[in-house]
């Protein structure tokens, strides 16, 4: 090859490489995170937000945990992803806890932290701590109740349409029952259209 036609090939070459690879996001903004934006069809944080705004003000409002005396203590179980997404239960879970206890109307125990809890004892009960400030085993809140949650899915195509279902169901049991006291659904139902490749 030429000398003179060396920088050409190398520039054409460059140029071919970097319009056939994949392009990277380059500029972006801050958007408000209620914004509904519905880029795929797969769940989204909007779905999450809706999902979590039903069972917080359904729960708030559930007339036989809103009469009691004091705010009860829950405990957070099982969260079931019941579809065919990787969908993220505990942050589901954690926005729900964190709307429920800035309410003043929940109170949550930590099952998450419970063996770093216990390790914490041990070191406070070793010595080491001041036993005038240590903490110990025996003076835990007991939850009153569990609450756990399941999400379904479903999924509908024909032709260039495309429906897609979710249903989040959750519940709250009385741990000294085992009664369901409370328990609220949400459905979201999503349709989307194919476009043809070019438009």
């Amino acid at each position: 090859m030429r000398p003179t036609l060396f920088p050409i090939a190398t520039a054409a070459f460059v140029l071919i490489v970097g319009c056939a690879g994949p392009r990277a996001f380059t500029k972006g903004t801050y958007e408000d995170p209620q914004t509904i934006a519905l880029l795929d069809d797969r769940f989204s944080e909007n779905d999450l937000q809706l999902i979590a705004k039903t069972m917080v003000n359904s729960l708030s409002a559930a007339p036989r945990i809103a009469g009691s005396a004091a705010p009860p203590a829950v405990l957070v179980g099982k969260m079931r992803n019941r579809t065919t997404e990787h969908i993220d239960m505990e942050s589901l879970a954690d926005k729900i806890r964190t709307a429920l206890v800035q309410s003043g109307k929940f109170r949550f125990v930590d099952g998450v932290n419970r063996t770093d809890i216990a390790e914490e004892y041990e070191y406070q009960q070793s010595g080491y701590v001041d036993p005038r400030q240590a903490k110990g085993p025996g003076s835990q809140t007991g939850a009153d109740y569990l609450l756990t949650g399941t999400l379904t899915s479903n999924l509908q195509e024909v032709g260039k349409d495309k429906l897609v279902y979710y249903k989040a169901t959750f519940q709250l049991t009385g741990l000294s029952s085992s009664e369901i006291l409370w328990s609220e659904e949400k459905e979201i139902r999503k349709a989307y259209k194919k476009r043809s490749i070019g438009l």
